[in-house]
């Protein structure tokens, strides 16, 4: 799970589409199609309920020679005892479709595993949370617009546990569901991927 994370963040720091690149026939008959069409294709590819809805970040992203679309919620909210299929990655040409499973205490396994939604009340928690990490001299503040680590909050019986995790650290912590107060603070580094350079991997653009 954190591995696929810390991909899922490198992937959508891809450069901006305004640099060139040379794409191979397929890419450039999709990438003509605009964001907006590659989007839905990608969805249509994940489940017919899913929806752009689902998501606070898409990105579609193109190497030249194949077509991938990354959809993110940075901040998850985990109620007691639920779980989700949160954070796909879809490449439109090869049709594979990854994804993370995040899960809160029990759950019935039995339970048709839903996409990741949120419900005004989860809103309203994620927005309780993100004050009191703000009001907080423990830890970093947070701007929900251009937050693009990735924060997990999971509800218990008192507090919420919150797990953040960067390119390059781990951060967590927990915030009282009353006074909002954050404690147990802890951060920890984390190991740059190792990376194998032959010449031949191709960037990452985003397409607009």
């Amino acid at each position: 799970m954190k591995l696929y994370v810390v991909f899922l963040l490198l992937l959508v720091n891809a450069n901006s589409f305004s640099q060139d690149i040379t794409m191979n026939k397929e890419v450039k008959e999709i990438v003509k199609l605009g964001k907006d069409a590659i989007v839905k294709m990608a969805l249509g590819m994940i489940d017919e309920d899913v929806s752009a809805q689902n998501f606070s970040r898409i990105k579609v992203m193109t190497n030249g020679e194949t077509v991938q679309v990354s959809f993110r919620n940075p901040i998850k909210y985990l109620p007691v005892n639920s779980v989700f299929y949160s954070d796909f990655g879809v490449d439109v040409l090869k049709n594979v479709i990854s994804y993370a499973k995040v899960s809160n205490e029990n759950f019935n396994a039995d339970d048709k595993i839903s996409p990741y939604y949120k419900t005004e009340e989860m809103e309203n928690t994620i927005q309780f949370v993100i004050e009191s990490i703000n009001s907080s001299d423990n830890v970093g503040s947070i701007d929900i617009a251009s937050f693009e680590d990735d924060m997990t909050i999971r509800e218990s019986k008192d507090y919420y546990d919150i797990l953040v995790v960067s390119e390059f650290q781990e951060s967590t912590y927990k915030i009282d569901k009353e006074s909002g107060n954050v404690f147990d603070v802890n951060h920890a580094k984390l190991m740059s991927s190792p990376t194998f350079d032959n010449g031949q991997e191709k960037e990452f653009v985003e397409v607009n």
